[in-house]
């Protein structure tokens, strides 16, 4: 194995037995439904840059058109939704290059040495720097430097052009642009290092299972937070499943974290596999319970619709204060500080909810 992409390093380092599952024994890993939906978000928004469209109908007819050949289920109003920005809008007709792809060595020296590949989203020469665009559909935010990704792109980009590169990931779920200026001082050589180091322990490893070692030793599975994009969640570790009678220390704690972490990923795969098959042909009954397709209805209120209600309760006598109340979204909205709610007369209420949220860096 000489060539590597950072997604291929990164699935190695997140779990190793992933890696093995995916480019050892060159398995079709199983689709996620994160992974479809920013592939079809990032086909849009490379056709759109292409065909130089930025009109809604375009984006809307290509939505569905991806939606209709994905591998897995996806919204084809939440890939518009995602695709159709201000900030994918704004680079239309920029003049940039899309989806260019690279190839370079990771350590010029060694002729047999390991090599980086990648596509670059957007990448564009503005004169005194070079402009680099990766657009995410993640759920959270986070730093070009968090990761060693925009470092080894910037880095060919900067051996090719002698130019500082300017690399912004666009979250385009969260309307929110973070960005780094890197140079070969900053994030451009601790990138390279990183990608050569990672790919080197990976031909080790390679050189030892061909040489009779142990798979399971060599490419160990690592449950965690990995586990939510991976399509071999359900089967990596080939271990019974285990629930102590007290979780009573940290490595116990976290070993039942990850676990848990594993099995909601497979429990989502399983669902989605098994909605599927209902929506084709119908519900599954197992015992006394059954999986159906059950609607959910309720009302929507737009403002004119409100504003009736209200006048309707009015006319009627009642209160409109004891039905309507100020939600949390209509408080985002609005833009109000609990200072401010507070002077208004509100309390501050707090629930404690047990629950997986994005760890604090």
């Amino acid at each position: 194995m000489q060539v590597f992409s950072y997604s291929r390093l990164d699935k190695f380092q997140r779990c190793p037995a992933a890696f093995y599952n995916s480019y050892v024994l060159d398995r079709r890993e199983p689709p996620t439904e994160p992974l479809v939906l920013g592939g079809a978000v990032h086909a849009v928004i490379e056709a759109a840059l292409n065909a130089s469209r930025n009109d809604e109908g375009f984006f809307r007819a290509l939505s569905k058109a991806v939606a209709a050949v994905a591998p897995l289920q996806v919204d084809p109003g939440e890939i518009f939704d995602l695709a159709y920005r201000p900030e994918v809008l704004g680079m239309v007709g920029a003049g940039g290059r899309i989806e260019e792809h690279f190839q370079m060595p990771l350590d010029p020296e060694d002729p047999f040495g390991p090599e980086i590949q990648g596509y670059l989203d957007f990448w564009a020469d503005t004169g005194q720097e070079i402009l680099l665009i990766d657009w995410k559909t993640n759920r959270k935010a986070y730093s070009p430097p968090d990761t060693h990704q925009l470092g080894l792109y910037a880095g060919w980009l900067s051996n090719n052009t002698g130019k500082p590169v300017r690399g912004k990931l666009v979250f385009l779920r969260l309307g929110e642009v973070r960005e780094h200026l890197y140079t070969p001082g900053d994030g451009i050589a601790s990138a390279r290092r990183w990608a050569l180091e990672t790919a080197t322990d990976i031909r080790e490893r390679l050189y030892a299972l061909q040489n009779g070692g142990d798979p399971g030793e060599l490419f160990p599975a690592a449950p965690g937070d990995a586990c939510t994009y991976c399509g071999w969640a359900g089967n990596c570790t080939g271990a019974e499943i285990v629930i102590p009678e007290t979780v009573s220390s940290p490595p116990e704690a976290e070993r039942v974290a990850r676990e848990i972490l594993r099995l909601e990923a497979t429990l989502g795969a399983l669902k989605e596999q098994l909605r599927g098959y209902v929506e084709r042909h119908g519900p599954v009954v197992v015992d006394s319970r059954e999986f159906r397709l059950s609607p959910s209805r309720y009302w929507k209120w737009p403002q004119e619709a409100l504003k009736n209600a209200v006048a309707a309760m009015e006319k009627e006598g009642i209160d409109p204060l004891q039905v309507l109340s100020l939600t949390s979204a209509g408080l985002k909205k609005l833009g109000w500080s609990e200072e401010k709610c507070r002077n208004l007369g509100a309390n501050l209420a707090e629930t404690v909810q047990f629950r997986c949220v994005s760890a604090k860096k």
